[in-house]
């Protein structure tokens, strides 16, 4: 057998060798690092992870047989939870390896339930620092029924919230509320509640 023979078989053995060996998978384990429940999607599935749970799956990269293809893939990865706000993003995924992703908290949040027994017509919110609400989180049309429960994300800080209930003269403000990320503050509001830590 000549050079060029052997030179020939030498690359068949090769390729063959990476056939066998190369890998058209990667793991990709998404975390739910943040302290509330995660649900989005992860390559169009749906996820629901409690904090602290994982989602586990193999991602194929693309290769064929005979055929080297891309050694990575990029996985998107949306969804948002009550710490986190909602996101779309990628991770890249290698094949023969393991890509850790992990969601992690940017927001602080206030569960508002209306424990009275008129419903919420507004909720509007404001730095303890600040002069002026925002915009209802309600819209023009939409109110929050007693037994009912909005939650609302909020970035690190001393805030004041505004609910609206009954008719349009009846206001009531609760006022500094401390928001840290990660943290949930559950209110179940009544007229004249006053948030105490």
């Amino acid at each position: 057998m000549g050079r060029n023979g052997i030179g020939a078989l030498v690359a068949i053995a090769a390729l063959a060798a990476c056939l066998a060996g190369c890998s058209q998978e990667g793991k990709l384990v998404v975390e739910n690092a943040g302290a509330s429940e995660f649900q989005g999607t992860v390559e169009n599935t749906h996820v629901t992870l409690d904090p602290g749970a994982s989602y586990r799956t193999s991602i194929y990269i693309g290769k064929s047989l005979a055929i080297i293809g891309p050694t990575n893939i990029k996985v998107a990865i949306n969804g948002s939870s009550e710490t986190k706000r909602a996101f779309s993003d990628q991770a890249e995924v290698k094949g023969d390896e393991t890509t850790t992703y992990r969601i992690i908290d940017d927001v602080g949040a206030v569960n508002l339930a209306n424990a009275y027994s008129l419903a919420i017509n507004e909720i509007s919110y404001k730095l303890c620092s600040e002069t002026s609400f925002s915009v209802s989180l309600l819209g023009t049309h939409k109110s929050l029924s007693p037994g009912s429960s909005v939650a609302i994300q909020l970035d690190a800080g001393c805030w004041d919230i505004l609910v609206n209930y009954g008719r349009e003269e009846l206001l009531d403000t609760i006022t500094a509320i401390p928001i840290d990320v990660g943290h949930v503050i559950n209110i179940h509001w009544v007229p004249g509640y006053v948030y105490t830590p």
